[in-house]
């Protein structure tokens, strides 16, 4: 049985819009006090915190909190020890949660929220709470003991509501909490507390049994399984298919590139799941062939994009054998379009060379070439529309269209030379100015993505760019910082401007290994390894520190954990 932090990763089960997470004093993002909360992950900002969740306190000690995938079990504070006091929580279904508790009072009460919220009793002790903001409605039904209500009416609605389940005689309490439609009545059916957290359980360990890491792995390994697993909600609104959200903390939503690593961790599990979390994003892709820089379960984000390394990652579900015929013909029909694009409609000097129109468009948001007005031609950039174009011409290949995987590998070899020409500085290609190519001085780690081009690139450019990695402060003893440590650009906390990525340590492991830089490239992944093993599935680390950064259950960072535990980072 595994267990972890619930401050640091939400409680939560495959395909559920609910999660339970501890939400900190110093998160600015959130306007509510320090504790536990019962959350939608919808896209509804300051409303997705629904209950504060607590249980009474001995001498104001906090309240603790131990979770499996199954079960979260609570301890009033000062109650170490008391197992005779204690709530149980799980999730038995997609849309509900149930609380089972014995020897203490267990409190829910909402945020100050719309007046319009409101509680309603439904007969037999149960209750409605319309909650306008969150765009839910939920019914608690008491199972065992007896439902307190403070929630005084204000002409049209409730505020504050404070929940009171108080045990019964035995000093037992059993409650549930449904998600309903407007007309639906929810099943009040209910079978023993033991069971359906059995029944989360044996889901959770098929999942886990599709997606083995080596035994040498397999503690951290599970936490990051239990990620991916909890992290999955089921099609709703503008969201299709099954898909795994980015996190169920604080970013609740599926960014047009972390799919593309999910999806990598998923392939050999699971290649249906995983083509369902490639495409969730190209449901979206709009007449331009564009793809949105997100999709939330209420919306879809177009004021950016995302950079177009999807053609890399379907290249790298071929080689694992994860896509069949439809996939193919779907993949190659999407990534035409997309590829076409970026010819078509950014490159605005005519130079045939795209551009990014700002940071968050190449997914490095505030990265160190960006602090000039962009846009701004960019190495890495030519470099994934290169392997899009190759993965194309693959493509065509398997799919019997000779002409159209000619024309795809010489569109590519004819790009890769223009854009040698217009951004090479130095030896090797860097960031330039669209229109004026003025030269864009930084020192990210981006521009030594050229060497996922391998041999491609002139063997004097591949020995300068490792020369400059290994020797101008990119490399620390966690793994590659995003901006040289020696930068004066450089910040511990500066998201692009230095900490430890995975999807930019994953991207780089596999173009030390195309460059024949095998054995750094396993270091690399190790490194990498060792940190998540020592800070835990953080959106980012600190680079000189190790120390975890941002949100703390991050998908991209468990998938890529899992790829590399498997060893598939190099030389797939």
């Amino acid at each position: 049985m595994i267990h972890f932090d619930v401050k640091e990763i939400p409680f939560s089960r495959r395909g559920s819009w609910l999660a339970i997470s501890w939400i900190k004093a110093s998160d600015p993002t959130r306007h509510v006090p320090e504790g536990l909360y019962l959350r939608t992950v919808r896209d509804c900002g300051y409303y997705q915190q629904l209950f504060r969740i607590d249980l009474p306190a001995d001498g104001g000690r906090e309240m603790r909190a131990e979770a499996s995938p199954s079960i979260m079990r609570l301890f009033p504070g000062g109650a170490e020890g008391k197992r005779s006091r204690v709530v149980d929580v799980c999730m038995p279904t997609t849309s509900s949660v149930r609380f089972r508790g014995r020897g203490t009072v267990l409190k829910l009460s909402s945020i100050p929220g719309p007046e319009l919220s409101c509680a309603i009793p439904r007969g037999e002790g149960s209750w409605i709470v319309n909650m306008l903001g969150a765009g839910l409605r939920l019914m608690l039904t008491p199972l065992r003991g007896k439902l307190v209500i403070d929630a005084p009416w204000q002409a049209q609605g409730n505020q504050p509501m404070h929940f009171e389940m108080h045990p019964d005689a035995a000093g037992e309490l059993d409650i549930v909490i449904e998600e309903f439609a407007q007309a639906l009545t929810p099943n009040r059916l209910h079978a023993s507390f033991e069971d359906e957290a059995a029944s989360v359980e044996a889901d959770f360990q098929a999942f886990a049994s599709r997606h083995r890491a080596v035994e040498a792995f397999s503690g951290t390994a599970d936490i990051a399984r239990y990620i991916l697993w909890s992290c999955m909600v089921n099609p709703e609104g503008v969201i299709k298919r099954p898909t795994v959200l980015a996190t169920k903390d604080r970013l609740t939503g599926i960014w047009s590139w972390d799919h593309c690593f999910t999806a990598l961790a998923l392939c050999t599990g699971d290649p249906a799941l995983a083509w369902n979390q490639i495409m969730t994003i190209f449901d979206h892709q709009d007449e331009f062939g564009a793809l949105p820089d997100a999709v939330f379960n209420r919306r879809v984000v177009r004021n950016f994009t995302k950079p177009p390394v999807h053609g890399w990652a379907v290249a790298r579900m071929l080689k694992l054998g994860c896509l069949d015929r439809s996939m193919k013909e779907e993949a190659y029909a999407h990534l035409a379009r997309w590829t076409d694009f970026w010819f078509s409609y950014r490159d605005y000097d005519g130079d045939g060379v795209p551009q990014y129109d700002h940071g968050n468009d190449s997914g490095w948001d505030n990265a160190s070439p960006f602090m000039f007005r962009p846009p701004l031609e960019a190495p890495d950039l030519a470099t994934f529309l290169v392997l899009q174009m190759d993965t194309l011409a693959v493509l065509a290949d398997e799919l019997k269209q000779s002409k159209e995987a000619e024309f795809w590998r010489k569109k590519s070899k004819a790009f890769l030379h223009i854009a040698r020409s217009h951004l090479t500085r130095r030896g090797r290609m860097d960031f330039v100015a669209s229109g004026t190519h003025e030269e864009i001085p930084n020192e990210s780690l981006m521009p030594f993505l050229q060497l996922l081009l391998g041999n491609r690139l002139a063997e004097s450019t591949r020995t300068s760019l490792l020369k400059s990695l290994e020797e101008e402060g990119y490399i620390t003893q966690w793994g590659i910082a995003t901006e040289s440590t020696l930068s004066r650009h450089y910040s511990s906390d500066g998201y692009w401007l230095g900490p430890i990525w995975a999807p930019s340590s994953f991207l780089m492991i596999d173009a030390l290994s195309r460059s024949g830089e095998n054995d750094l490239a396993r270091e690399i992944g190790s490194r990498f390894l060792h940190l998540v093993e020592t800070s835990g599935f953080a959106e980012n680390y600190d680079a000189i520190t190790g120390a975890p950064l941002r949100d703390r259950a991050f998908a991209w960072t468990a998938s890529t954990y899992l790829m590399l535990a498997r060893g598939i980072g190099v030389r797939p």
